[in-house]
């Protein structure tokens, strides 16, 4: 055989070879939809832990509260000093206090295991501003001592503190 014979013969040989090894692989449907879905799922997960370090509240932020817990078959008010709650904001939108039924849902907790109260409605009022949280807490005072009907209980700190729930993966 000569020369070109055999150039021709692994030319050919090898010519599909190098035509498939340089043919992309061309993805499967399945394969596209799955690489879509990873990418969506990638650019969620980012943006909402940009959104999370974003709106993240500071040691600075600080909501004040007090609670009312009464029971409308007794006589008795039961009034919690206005406290701090650190790392709490109020939504932007509404200025509501995310989780105030989880802060009412603990004063109740308290007065139903230490009064032994069994249908207490309890309420939570909140401001960042301590003067006018004040100013509301002696306003409920005194409108409950003037009615002259109830008697009060304040709750001093020491014996009970709101805490801030602690949920994963909730923003506000």
């Amino acid at each position: 055989m000569n020369t070109f014979a055999k150039i021709l013969l692994i030319v050919t040989l090898l010519f599909p070879l190098t035509v498939q090894a340089q043919k992309p692989h061309k993805p499967t449907r399945e394969e596209r939809q799955a690489a879509k879905q990873l990418a969506r799922a990638e650019k969620e997960q980012a943006e909402q832990l940009a959104y999370q370090q974003k709106h993240a509240p500071k040691e600075t932020d600080v909501v004040y509260l007090f609670g009312v817990g009464t029971n409308f078959n007794d006589s008795t008010v039961y009034l919690t000093e206005v406290q701090p709650v650190n790392y709490m904001r109020l939504t932007k939108k509404y200025k509501f206090l995310p989780y105030r039924a989880d802060f009412s849902q603990q004063l109740k907790d308290y007065l139903v295991g230490k009064y032994e109260m069994q249908y207490e409605t309890t309420c939570v009022f909140y401001d960042v501003n301590r003067k006018k949280l004040a100013k509301r807490f002696y306003k409920m005072k005194k409108r409950y001592l003037d009615m002259g009907t109830s008697n009060m209980v304040i709750v001093s700190m020491n014996d009970f503190k709101f805490e801030k729930p602690e949920y994963e993966n909730l923003l506000f």
